[in-house]
Parts: structure tokens; C-alpha cells; sequence
């Protein structure tokens, strides 16, 4: 049996990357000169492109809860650094949209009937890491399409007509995606529903230039707007007909598109058939079947147990 000193040992290659990963946060923080400048973009990049596998491959919701925080930090500061990195503020939008929605919006409705002042607080949380999320996403935006934050200003919704690459879809969709969350949280606020149109016109670009956006993130958006029903402008056809597109493009890999559809349709239209037909489907699925996607499906599993545990209060007669 190895001794506590011999186990806790690093191998040279581990002990010189934690030494290269703790040089740059302490570069970081230095005094600028060009060695600085260089790390500090180096970093950037790295960190820009996304934690790649490291986060969306892991299960563990916890310990993802408890990493991400330190890497939302520590981005915010590279970025202040290097302010024109629009891989920084697509990274921010999507890890403050990870955060607010598995660990304050799932939470939130998980405690509202034992502790109200706790659901208050989370869902509080939630909607400012919306707003931040929306906030870097249109950073992004204006990064690659010059003139984007001055035409918003004037009118948001012909403003995304200045998006017209298809490399900028993920900060259109990340921008309409948060504004929409926030919307939903913020219902109360009469200024929250009349900017529904602008996260609208952001996905619906988005939708013009990649329709297969994400294995079909942007479908499931639809799947939403459209279940609104027909007083809010909604049409509940074509949100099926979103939902069929958005399951074929998961192609079995992805719990999203039966999550949306159970919340936005099957649960407002009583059907309880579906309800348990998909619920299950998404119990069952196995997390290892997919590795790049056992995050977003464990989120997606986590909210489906909670669901299931409230079907008697979801569905009249249960």
C-alpha cells in the first residue's frame, strides 16, 4: 500500500501544468509588459474556446456547481485584459446561462413549498445571471458585427439583420436565449414582455442562417414561443412541427427536446400520455451512451425526477 506522501505526489506533467495554469492567473494580475500580454491572450483563447469535455462530459452536477463559479471569475478577469475577445463573451453567455438555470432556476422551483424566501432569492439569482449571459452574448455580437450595439439602441429587432455570418449564430442564439429566460422570470415587469419580440428576432436569425444550429437548440427555442397558444400569438402546430425537427436533429443524443416539449405542451394540455412517455424515455436514457453530453443530460434527468414527483400537482384528477 502506497504511503499518504507517495499518493499524493504529482507526476512532472501534472505538477507543470498546475504550475503553468497558477503562472498565468499570476500573470494575470501583474504589472503589463509583453510577456503578460502574451500569456494573458494565450490564456484567453484556451479559455475562450470553451472548457471543452473537462465540464460538458461530466455528470457530477455538484461538482460542476462548485467549479464553474471559479471559472466565470477568472474569464471576467481575462476579459478585462483583453476586452475584444469575443470567445470570452460567447463562454461567459453560455456558463452564466448554465448557471443560472441549473443551479438558481431548477433549484428555486425545488424548495418554493418549504422555503418561499429561498425560491425568491434563487430565482432572483437566476434572472441577474440571465441578464449577464444576455449582456456578453450582444458583447460578442458587436465584436463581430461592428455598429450591432448602436443599431439595438435604435431598434433591436432590425438590428440582428447585421448578423449575417453563420459563425455568429452561437452569440445570437445565447443573447436571444437569456433574454427570453429573463422574460419568463420577470413576469411581473411590463418591460420584460415587450422585449419578447427582440429575443424573438434574435432566434429567429439564428434560425435563417444555421437551422441545425447545436443538434437543434434552436428549434426547442420555437418549440417554446410557440406553445404560448393562440392569444399570446402562439401557434401550438407549429411548435409540433418544431418539436419533430428538434428530436430528429438530437438524434437520440440529446434529453432537451423531450424536457421542452413535456414543459412547453404536454403538461398546458393535460396530456398525461406524453407526460409519461417522455419522462421516461428521458429517465431511461443512459448518461455514458453520449459523453459529450452527459451535463445538459443529467440537468435534463434531474428536472425529469422532479417533474415526475410533481405530476399529481401538474395534472388535474392525478
Amino acid at each position: 500500500m502506497r504511503s499518504s506522501s507517495q499518493s499524493c505526489r504529482q507526476t512532472p506533467a501534472s505538477f507543470s501544468k498546475s504550475i503553468l495554469f497558477f503562472g498565468l492567473v499570476a500573470l494575470l494580475f501583474s504589472p503589463a509588459c509583453s510577456v503578460n500580454k502574451i500569456a494573458v491572450n494565450s490564456f484567453a483563447d484556451a479559455l475562450g474556446a470553451g472548457a471543452g469535455t473537462a465540464y460538458t462530459s461530466e455528470s457530477d452536477l455538484e461538482l460542476i456547481e462548485g467549479a464553474l463559479p471559479f471559472s466565470l471569475k477568472t474569464m471576467e478577469a481575462l476579459l478585462e485584459k483583453t476586452p475584444k475577445h469575443k470567445g470570452l463573451c460567447l463562454s461567459l453567455a453560455q456558463g452564466y446561462m448554465l448557471y443560472g438555470y441549473a443551479f438558481c432556476e431548477i433549484k428555486a422551483d425545488e424548495v418554493k413549498e418549504r422555503d418561499f424566501a429561498q425560491y425568491q432569492h434563487l430565482r432572483d439569482r437566476a434572472k441577474l445571471y440571465y441578464q449577464r449571459a444576455h449582456g456578453y452574448a450582444r458583447r460578442g455580437l458587436e465584436l463581430s458585427s461592428p455598429g450591432y450595439a448602436k443599431a439595438c439602441a435604435v431598434n433591436c429587432v432590425e438590428a440582428v439583420r447585421l448578423v449575417d455570418d453563420k459563425a455568429n449564430v452561437a452569440c445570437l442564439y445565447w443573447s436571444g436565449a437569456a433574454l427570453a429566460k429573463w422574460i419568463t422570470l420577470a413576469k411581473t415587469d411590463p418591460a420584460a414582455a415587450a422585449r419578447l419580440p427582440e429575443a424573438a428576432a434574435a432566434m429567429q436569425r439564428a434560425l435563417e442562417l444555421d437551422p441545425d444550429f447545436d443538434n437543434g437548440a434552436l428549434q426547442e427555442f420555437f418549440i417554446s414561443y410557440e406553445a404560448r397558444g393562440a392569444v399570446m400569438g402562439g401557434d401550438m402546430k407549429k411548435a409540433a412541427e418544431h418539436f419533430k425537427k428538434a428530436e430528429a436533429l438530437a438524434a437520440g443524443r440529446k434529453l432537451s427536446p423531450w424536457l421542452t416539449y413535456v414543459e412547453s405542451c404536454s403538461i398546458p394540455n393535460q396530456n398525461k400520455k406524453e407526460f409519461d412517455t417522455y419522462i421516461q424515455k428521458i429517465l431511461a436514457f443512459n448518461l455514458d451512451s453520449c459523453p459529450e453530453n452527459r451535463l445538459v443530460n443529467a440537468i435534463a434527468q434531474k428536472r425529469a425526477r422532479y417533474l415526475m414527483q410533481k405530476q399529481g400537482d401538474l395534472f388535474i384528477g392525478e
